[in-house]
């Protein structure tokens, strides 16, 4: 093979990896036929790239399936913990779910998707949202609306084209026309609601977190609809929200 031709191949390679390791995260453990049928790949090559990720210690063979070793939490550990929203946010999630008793949570956005990168739970919270590290389309999470209403218009359109807009349920807003009218009501505010829109009954608020102007994450509280009506969900949950927020800035705008 030429040395011309080597990168592609490199590159497809990598791309295989990936998607097995995606497919075996998609099933929790497979075999090695089920990862081929649903990758539509030939089962021999499957094979090989399992041999090198077991050697690699990324994945583990049991009972002839294979499941994803705890390396990755080693690594994803690592780089969630690297970061200085992280580290700083953290705290402050915990304050706002002792504050609200819901589940609180900080997120940011990379490659056009939103990840939760801390979270904590209320006395009143039914359970914990968005576990760490997940990662979900920004148009139908308060999360992810905070911080696209933020953004330059092109970037947006461009995040869009990339992820979509999924229906989820029907509250779901697909319109791009109807989405950037709502980005100007979430400047004007300086909150996002979620109104059932990826969830069916849960409800959250948000606000972006701005550095240098830039929004670099959110942070916010969700819960079930029945608990988010009224006052509460439209003024005393986005004040406790938007304080939380102003506490991040100041945090990391002050000297280390």
């Amino acid at each position: 093979m030429s040395k011309d031709n080597m990168p592609k191949r490199w590159s497809k390679t990598t791309t295989t990896a990936f998607r097995i390791i995606e497919s075996i995260d998609e099933l929790n453990d497979a075999s090695v036929t089920e990862l081929a049928a649903s990758l539509d790949l030939a089962a021999s090559t499957v094979h090989n790239h399992l041999g090198a990720l077991q050697r690699l210690g990324y994945v583990v063979k049991e009972d002839g399936n294979y499941h994803l070793s705890l390396r990755f939490l080693n690594v994803g550990m690592s780089v969630r913990n690297k970061q200085t929203l992280t580290r700083i946010s953290q705290p402050v999630v915990d304050d706002l779910a002792r504050e609200t008793g819901e589940a609180a949570w900080a997120a940011t956005i990379e490659d056009g998707w939103v990840y939760f990168i801390c979270n904590a739970r209320g006395e009143d919270a039914i359970q914990a949202y968005g576990d760490l590290g997940s990662r979900r389309r920004p148009h139908a999470i308060a999360a992810g609306k905070s911080i696209l209403a933020h953004l330059p218009d092109e970037d947006v359109v461009e995040i869009i084209d990339e992820t979509g807009l999924t229906p989820y349920t029907e509250n779901t807003v697909t319109s791009r026309a109807a989405l950037f009218e709502e980005f100007e009501s979430i400047r004007e505010r300086g909150f996002a609601f979620n109104r059932g829109e990826r969830l069916e009954g849960g409800r959250a608020v948000a606000c972006a977190i701005l550095h240098e102007g830039e929004p670099i994450g959110s942070i916010g509280v969700s819960g079930p609809a029945h608990r988010f009506q009224s006052e509460r969900f439209e003024v005393t949950l986005p004040d406790a929200v938007s304080g939380a927020k102003n506490i991040i800035e100041l945090k990391l705008s002050s000297p280390s």
